[in-house]
């Protein structure tokens, strides 16, 4: 415990001390170098707009929670994964153990299952367009104009609804002008990434951009028994083209591809655990598991995999954007989507050189949707209507080969084919009722058919539960043909009621109750759970929908000529039939809990000089999960997973000429206090508070540039995922976050 604070204590010091030294060498720049033309002026360059209310606004003008990534910010994360973001996000975490899955967090509320067919409560949106496999989400993050993330429920603007908020990807579109960009990235362990766009009009009415992006590199983890895990081989590509349609509409189309090649890329780390009185895994550093296995290594980045693993995955998408004034007043937007993923994944989920249990993912989706649209606005009054249509084809299977007596022995397949209808028709609209207050209502109907064909195979002997039962054959029991439940219908109302008050300029004040919901769905148990006499409990499969209410409170002031920004909410989180994700040993189901969350954020933003910008941001959360049934029976309440009571953020960036050139220097730091990545609260699961941080330094000559970067300063070892295995093999799975990782990227721009 005395260490751990004492490397806490010095991260903290470290990257307060590195934003210090930011803005001293800022302000002995500022006072050598003679004032520019625009020093002093309001600092409108660079503020970022936003489209979260379906019309453009400035991010201080929303009376929403909500914050976003700038594209100058988007290159300080550069070729790293979603998880790179929670340092430049406030209330905002993400669990990624490999691309193979990628789950955000707001505000304490999270996914956590890692099946493939379930939809999140936090909606992830590229272009306005959702997305509902979450194995689609990783390596989209390239060529963005900018990165929208609203806090709260979702449901009267957005076509899908969600019940935790939601993450958009805005990218970047087809400009007028020619203009072109290109990047070559070299980083630690072999890494080679690449960047480039090109944009301009083919014709007086049209006009196109394509991007892509690739980044290659070795595996980080040493594997003592093969080759090494943790390597990455994707690429990607956009092509954009949209045209003027008569005299005011406009159409785009918009296609990408993303690939990744046989990468083995489950960093898994193998840590010792053995289960409690409540069948909780507790840390058994320097002991065996299950198997007789002991890694003595110290390093989470020295292992030692029999079964290498992998991981290929395509994703291809298609949408079209077609928007018509209808007057001066009203405008009409129809957003038409297809989505198409492919997955394999493939892991040793004993962690040891032994033949003994490994797991593999197979995944194909795919998504249709619809959104037609109208907005409009008079004097006092902005509205928006529409309907929404979502169609859902999933398949995903699981395979499991083990090798444990009284356990598993043999292969063992379960999943299958999963489909979603839905259709919703949402409204809001926000009228002025005097020039300094405004009423907002909003709502939203949703109508979701879901169906389920799930199959239960095993070749082998097979006794999780009970003796050792033999099941040589298929248990398909659980279809709409012969399981009425196989077959859900789920109609709920989402609604918003909130009032903005302005007293004076740059002063907003706003308040609001928001309900949100999430339709139910279907278990994809990879063990079937049995009765004492072995038959299985099909009716554990399907799991009801949640409904979110929530009621908030904030304000948002820009004072000293815009140059310091305050933003601050309140808000408490009252759930219906919470979605609980429950793991027991190696079966995985969601079980529908009561649950509340009580919270409070801040951020501020300060830009002392011209170039200059410091950050800043804190969010407190008190998270309760009512009636958790745990392994041993004994039922109790827990704290929500990935909800750290209290977590920090600290950033900033300066730009300088410097010659004929600029300098430019940026950091952005990140505490969390102590998290469970698990309902149950195992110790295992505990993650101790943190401090992380990254550094930047760039020269722009011209059209050249050249970018030092170093990410995880302090080389901090830190997990982002654990799966407690400890009633099964006496160890739990973690997936740690990657270590120190320096490279240089060299620029061009048009």
């Amino acid at each position: 415990m005395t260490n751990h604070r004492q490397s806490l204590k010095r991260d903290l010091i470290l990257g307060s001390a590195m934003a210090i030294l930011l803005a001293t060498s800022a302000q002995a720049a500022d006072n050598a170098a003679a004032p520019s033309a625009d020093a002093g002026a309001a600092p409108m360059a660079g503020e970022i707009v936003v489209t979260a209310q379906k019309r453009q606004q400035s991010l201080r003008d929303v009376p929403l929670s909500i914050a976003a990534l700038g594209a100058d910010e988007m290159k300080a994360v550069g070729h790293q994964d979603a998880t790179a973001l929670v340092t430049r996000l406030p209330s905002f975490q993400v669990q990624q153990f490999s691309p193979s899955s990628v789950i955000f967090n707001i505000r304490g509320v999270s996914q956590n299952d890692f099946a493939d067919s379930q939809e999140a409560p936090i909606a992830f949106y590229n272009d306005e367009v959702y997305g509902a496999a979450l194995s689609a989400i990783s390596g989209q993050n390239f060529d963005l104009e900018r990165i929208e993330v609203l806090r709260g429920p979702q449901g009267t603007l957005f076509g899908r609804n969600a019940t935790g908020g939601l993450v958009q990807y805005i990218t970047a579109k087809p400009t007028k002008k020619l203009e072109a960009a290109a990047s070559l990235t070299l980083g630690d362990y072999g890494e080679v990434g690449v960047d480039a766009f090109i944009s301009g009009p083919l014709s007086d009415r049209v006009r196109a951009r394509l991007a892509v992006t690739s980044d290659d590199y070795g595996g980080y983890i040493q594997n003592l028994s093969g080759a090494n895990v943790g390597s990455r081989h994707f690429f990607g590509a956009r092509g954009q083209i949209e045209g003027d349609v008569g005299a005011s509409g406009l159409l785009r189309v918009k296609v990408q591809y993303l690939q990744n090649r046989s990468e083995t890329s489950a960093p898994y780390t193998w840590l010792a655990a053995q289960p409690n009185a409540d069948g909780l895994g507790v840390p058994n550093p320097g002991q065996p598991d299950n198997l007789g296995y002991i890694n003595t290594n110290p390093s989470p980045f020295v292992q030692s995999f029999n079964n290498v693993p992998r991981f290929r995955r395509t994703f291809w998408s298609v949408s079209a954007r077609y928007e018509q004034p209808l007057n001066d007043n009203i405008q009409f937007v129809s957003i038409t989507d297809y989505q198409h993923v492919t997955k394999h994944y493939g892991e040793d989920t004993d962690m040891t050189p032994q033949s003994v249990f490994d797991y593999y993912q197979d995944q194909t989706q795919w998504q249709a949707s619809q959104e037609f649209r109208l907005s409009g606005k008079t004097d006092r009054l902005n509205w928006v209507a529409g309907i929404y249509g979502l169609v859902i084809d999933a398949d995903a299977r699981a395979t499991i080969d083990g090798q444990i007596p009284g356990f598993l022995v043999g292969r063992l397949q379960a999943g299958g084919p999963q489909k979603t209808l839905s259709f919703a028709p949402f409204g809001q609209f926000d009228y002025k009722v005097t020039d300094k207050l405004t009423l907002t209502l909003g709502g939203r109907y949703s109508w979701d058919r879901k169906k389920d064909d799930y199959f239960h195979s095993v070749v082998g002997d097979y006794g999780y539960t009970t003796g050792v039962v033999t099941l040589n054959g298929v248990d398909d029991r659980f279809n709409p043909g012969n399981n009425p439940l196989a077959v859900q219908y789920y109609r709920n109302w989402s609604g918003k009621a909130g009032l903005e008050y302005r007293p004076m300029k740059d002063v907003l004040f706003y308040a609001g109750i928001n309900r949100g919901t999430k339709s139910g769905g279907f278990d994809i148990p990879n063990f079937l759970i049995q009765d004492a006499n072995g038959n299985y409990l099909n009716n554990t499969i399907p799991y009801r929908q949640e409904v979110l209410t929530n009621y908030e409170g904030g304000f948002k002031i820009s004072t000293l000529n815009r140059k310091l920004d305050v933003n601050a909410s309140l808000f408490h989180y009252k759930y219906s039939n919470y979605q609980a994700f429950i793991i027991q040993g190696l079966t995985a189901v969601i079980t529908n809990l009561p649950a509340q969350i009580t919270g409070a954020e801040m951020e501020v933003a300060v830009r002392p000089i011209s170039g200059m910008r410091l950050g800043a941001f804190a969010t407190y959360l008190d998270t309760k999960i009512n009636n958790v049934a745990l392994p041993s029976g004994r039922v109790t309440d827990r704290v929500m997973p990935q909800a750290p009571r209290w977590s920090a953020g600290w950033n900033g960036s300066y730009s300088f000429a410097l010659g004929k050139g600029e300098v430019s220097l940026s950091t952005d730091w990140r505490y969390d206090g102590d998290f469970y990545f698990s309902t149950f609260n195992a110790p295992i699961d505990l993650e101790k508070s943190h401090v992380m941080g990254n550094a930047r330094i760039g020269y722009t000559l011209g059209h050249w540039s050249i970018t030092a970067f170093v990410n995880n300063v302090t080389n901090k070892r830190f997990r982002v995922y654990d799966l407690d295995n400890s009633l099964s093999l006496g160890s739990a799975q973690a997936t740690f976050a990657r270590p120190r990782w320096m490279g240089v990227t060299f620029g061009w721009k048009m």
